[in-house]
């Protein structure tokens, strides 16, 4: 190691101490400021959101709505992978997002100009709290850096995370800087706080559960007719390339899946893509753009398509999930009806212990062998013998039966002496 590189680490360790505290006195004082206020007035409560497949808080929402104490509303801008679309693409997906908002009754605001493209200063919307969705946010002046200088930030992932991994959402400037981290269980907090204990410095974990398991109760039984959901991650990039964690399948099993779904007219067929599976397919050139609007427009003819985050009903009226988004496991494992879960033969994933146990009762497909089999007995015989194994894995778990959203609640209130 050469001296430069040492002083440069230095400097780096020292810019991090610093910017830790400053965050934290900025915080201190916002708190302090949020406990004089008068009771009878409500706590002003931020949700960015991008992506209407990514809203996962509706229940904390709700719950806000409800205590009489704060006054929610949802900021729609264009995070990460958003901000990179076309004024015109950026204004249809505010307009979607809009209409979806509209539909569960939630106020709404856009924090976005377009046309000249503006970032608002959140400052703009008078918020004392602001709920952060996705690591990685970097765009001045909606970064929990920013909104530290006024209000708390908090983060609630749109995901729930299943691997063992926190060097890819550490490492970066906005955990660094939040002041409340909510997460699923105690197994995520020793996992970070392992590998990255000086994180506690900059923020404190609150373990509530996640949002976007509220509500989530294990089937008595399966209905034989209903949906059978595919669900493809957008990680369609190889590490050659230098990206982490490429999880997908898509590209050696997207086509075969829609052959075999036009194949099988009887089945009830419902796909469910990630939101960012179409752009990944543009971004990374896998297949031109006629290939990527036809094969969508194929799925759509073949079954139901669900591109926005309002899954719940498509869940509970389903029978059985295909997919390799890690998120899902949990997600649709919660409702403890069968998963194909389609894995790739070049990876091995370090799942947290709580998914551990659950993954070993799903039917585990690494070849299109084994896909068709688990296919002809899940999908074309309605037969399922690792059930019995999957809810005794699923109460292990203990995942289930947790309010989330009354808990992250309760958790602020707290704080605020509300």
């Amino acid at each position: 190691m050469t001296i430069p590189t040492t002083v440069q680490r230095l400097r780096g360790r020292l810019k991090t101490v610093k910017q830790t505290l400053v965050t934290r006195f900025r915080y201190w004082r916002t708190i302090r400021r949020l406990q004089a206020k008068p009771k009878n007035v409500k706590i002003r409560v931020l949700f960015l959101n991008s992506e209407i497949s990514k809203w996962k808080c509706q229940s904390v929402y709700r719950k806000m709505e409800d205590s009489g104490i704060f006054d929610p509303i949802i900021g729609i801008t264009a995070l990460n992978e958003q901000s990179t679309y076309s004024d015109s693409d950026l204004a249809g997906v505010f307009k979607a997002s809009e209409q979806f908002f509209d539909g569960l009754g939630d106020r709404h605001v856009r924090t976005v100009e377009l046309t000249p493209r503006r970032y608002k200063d959140l400052s703009d919307f008078s918020p004392d709290i602001v709920f952060f969705p996705e690591p990685g946010i970097n765009i001045p002046p909606q970064t929990t850096k920013c909104v530290s200088r006024f209000a708390l930030s908090c983060y609630v992932p749109y995901f729930v995370f299943t691997q063992s991994n926190p060097e890819k959402h550490c490492a970066l400037e906005m955990p660094r800087t939040l002041w409340r981290y909510f997460v699923l269980n105690e197994s995520i907090v020793r996992e970070y706080s392992k590998r990255h204990s000086w994180l506690r410095q900059s923020f404190d974990f609150a373990v509530t559960g996640h949002p976007a398991l509220d509500g989530r109760t294990v089937a008595d039984s399966i209905n034989p007719n209903g949906f059978v959901i595919y669900a493809p991650h957008h990680s369609v990039w190889t590490s050659k390339r230098g990206y982490s964690t490429p999880i997908s399948t898509f590209l050696d099993t997207g086509d075969a899946i829609l052959e075999y779904a036009k194949r099988h007219s009887e089945i009830n067929w419902a796909f469910k893509p990630h939101p960012v599976l179409r752009k990944s397919l543009e971004k990374f050139h896998c297949w031109t753009k006629d290939k990527i609007d036809s094969y969508f427009a194929e799925w759509e003819s073949v079954g139901t398509a669900c591109y926005d985050g309002n899954y719940a009903r498509l869940f509970d009226e389903s029978r059985a999930m295909i997919t390799d988004c890690d998120s899902f496991l949990v997600e649709y494992g919660a409702t403890g009806k069968p998963i194909i879960h389609l894995r790739r033969n070049d990876l091995t994933p370090q799942y947290h212990p709580y998914v551990k146990e659950m993954l070993s009762s799903f039917y585990q497909v690494r070849s299109p062998k084994e896909m068709f089999e688990s296919f002809n007995l899940v999908l074309e015989r309605n037969e399922d013998p690792k059930r019995n194994e999957r809810l005794a894995a699923l109460r292990q778990s203990g995942i289930l039966g947790i309010d989330a959203a009354r808990n992250i609640v309760d958790c602020l209130r707290n704080e605020l002496r509300r």
